[in-house]
């Protein structure tokens, strides 16, 4: 196994107290003070966070009295099936950072303040769940010129299907393609460092025929926004503090947030598994489409440069794995 550049060594020596240098490799899992946060480190540019998946409830860290509390079931083991359906396909690793604490002692996917409610404790987590975050997107950037960052969630909305949060709200969506093209729009978006190198426009990254919605419609999963749901019904979320502190364009790393829904999806292990092949799908298409690189790593070509040839309408199939 590769060893792990001395950054991340001497981040976790930081967190732990204890200098595990010689022991670190390529998917092997290492952790925050007290085991409340895993980081699995990765070789390809693909980070996944599940923030909200976790069941421990340490005594020490008091329950939290404001905000959202419940978990969203299943998205530590969805996240742990997508990296081992990529690992599968590729032999590589993704990079995976779970936040081990239930929400009720921890929300990673808030600012300090009301993530932790003043336990100390909660507050280090907190702060090592950020910081494998940063590694992790600095690892990816200086191997391949790109970070791409999923923050992964689950909804329990009444409309089952995925959401896919580029930090704008169904309301900002809702607005005229021509405002959503210019500069404060684009600014704002977690795809931005993809517009800025696309032959595509904003527009056409969030809900147009090579969009991730739509890609992923075209797997088999319904999405918004996408062609067939260019604006999502509410309630939907639009990307939290997790997207909004780590996809920066001036660092080179861009995603989104997804939250997927429970029936169909996240329940049971098989459909968990069913739809971690799809994303891996989707996610090959995507990555060559708009990274220039093979979900792999490779870099086989210029990102935007198979615009062209796969500028037709990507078939929308709504139909999803039954339980």
């Amino acid at each position: 196994m590769k060893r792990l550049p001395t950054a991340i060594a001497a981040l976790l020596l930081t967190f732990t107290g204890q200098a595990v240098a010689g022991e670190l490799t390529l998917g092997n899992s290492v952790f925050g003070q007290q085991n409340f946060i895993e980081y699995v480190p990765g070789d390809l540019p693909l980070i996944i966070a599940a923030p909200h998946g976790g069941r421990l409830r340490p005594e020490e860290i008091p329950d939290r009295t404001n905000g959202v509390t419940d978990i969203d079931a299943n998205t530590q083991e969805l996240a742990r099936t997508i990296a081992a359906v990529v690992h599968a396909e590729t032999g590589r690793h993704i990079h995976l950072v779970i936040c081990r604490l239930h929400r009720s002692k921890l929300d990673a996917n808030r600012e300090l303040a009301e993530a932790a409610q003043g336990s100390a404790v909660a507050e280090q987590a907190w702060k090592e769940h950020h910081a494998f975050i940063d590694q992790a997107c600095e690892d990816a950037v200086k191997r391949h010129g790109v970070a791409f960052l999923i923050d992964l969630h689950g909804h329990g909305h009444a409309d089952p299907r995925v959401e896919l949060g580029y930090l704008h709200n169904a309301l900002a969506l809702a607005d005229c393609d021509e405002a959503l093209n210019e500069a404060t729009y684009v600014n704002s978006s977690s795809l931005r460092w993809i517009v800025e190198r696309s032959g595509l426009s904003h527009t056409e990254l969030l809900r147009g025929p090579l969009s991730f919605g739509a890609m992923l419609e075209a797997n088999g999963f319904r999405a918004t926004p996408s062609p067939r749901m260019p604006v999502p019904t509410e309630p939907f979320f639009r990307g939290g503090y997790t997207i909004e502190r780590h996809c920066d364009a001036t660092r080179n790393v861009t995603g989104f947030q997804i939250e997927a829904n429970r029936p169909r999806l996240r329940d049971t292990a098989e459909n968990r598994l069913v739809f971690a092949r799809a994303l891996l799908s989707t996610l090959k298409t995507y990555f060559t489409v708009h990274l220039g690189l093979g979900v792999d790593g490779r870099k086989p070509l210029e990102p935007g440069a198979p615009i062209a040839r796969l500028q037709t309408t990507v078939p929308a199939q709504t139909q999803q794995p039954s339980q």
